[in-house]
C-alpha cells in the first residue's frame, strides 16, 4: 500500500473558507475509519461519504489521504508539555506517559495504532509521520530530558535516545506488539528504573 498522487496544487486554493465544523467531522470520519480498517480503509471518497461532505472539501485542506490520516493523528495525540510543571522530572515523565497510554486505550487511539502498524509497510508514509509527529515529539521529550540533566535528576552525558528508548520503548511494545496491560504501577517501574540507571 502506497500514498496516492496529491491532487492539483490549484484544489488546494479553490473554495470557501475552512469551516471548523466540517473540518472536525472529516477527522472524526478519519479516525472511525482507520479503527475500524486501518490505512487502507481511508480513502477520500470513504471520508467524504462518511464525514457527509463533497470530496473536493477534502482536497481543499489535504492533497491526499496520508495527509489527512497525519492530520487526524497528529489532532489526537497527546501533548508533551506538562502544564503542570510540579514535581521532579522523574514525576513529570510518569505523568507523560501515563497521559500517552490513557489516550492510546482510548477509542481515538485505535486511529493511531492502526496509523502505526499501517507504516511498517509503507515507506512514504512511515517517512511522513516521521517527520510530522515522531520527530518533533521526540525533540520535546528530549528537551524535558535535558532540563532533567540541568536539575541534576539524570547523569551528565546521558544518551538522550537510549534513556527515552528505555521509557517509552517498554510502553509501545506492550500496546502495539504483546498485548499486555499497561498499568500506571508499570510505568512508575518504568521510569523508576530508568531514573536509577542514568542518575
Amino acid at each position: 500500500m502506497t500514498i496516492e498522487d496529491g491532487a492539483p496544487a490549484a484544489t488546494l486554493r479553490r473554495g470557501r473558507p475552512r469551516s471548523e465544523e466540517a473540518r472536525e467531522k472529516i477527522l472524526a470520519a478519519t479516525a472511525e475509519l482507520l479503527a475500524e480498517g486501518g490505512f487502507q480503509s481511508v480513502t477520500m471518497e470513504a471520508v467524504a461519504a462518511r464525514a457527509g461532505v463533497a470530496k473536493t472539501t477534502l482536497y481543499r485542506w489535504w492533497p491526499n489521504r496520508a495527509a489527512l490520516a497525519l492530520a487526524c493523528v497528529s489532532a489526537r495525540m497527546t501533548p508533551i508539555a506538562d502544564e503542570t510543571r510540579t514535581g521532579s522530572y522523574q514525576e513529570r515523565f510518569k505523568r507523560q506517559l501515563k497521559a500517552t497510554i490513557r489516550l492510546l486505550n482510548s477509542p481515538q487511539g485505535h486511529a493511531i495504532t492502526a496509523l502505526i502498524g499501517a507504516k511498517q509497510t509503507d515507506p512514504l508514509l512511515a517517512q511522513a509521520y516521521s517527520d510530522q509527529i515522531a520527530r518533533p515529539r521526540r525533540a520535546q521529550t528530549r528537551m524535558m530530558l535535558q532540563q532533567a540533566i540541568q536539575a541534576g535528576e539524570i547523569a551528565e552525558g546521558t544518551d538522550p535516545d537510549i534513556f527515552l528508548d528505555a521509557i517509552y520503548g517498554p510502553l509501545y511494545y506492550r500496546k502495539v506488539v504483546s498485548g499486555e496491560p499497561v498499568t500506571d504501577a508499570f510505568i512508575d517501574r518504568i521510569v523508576d528504573a530508568a531514573f536509577t540507571a542514568f542518575s
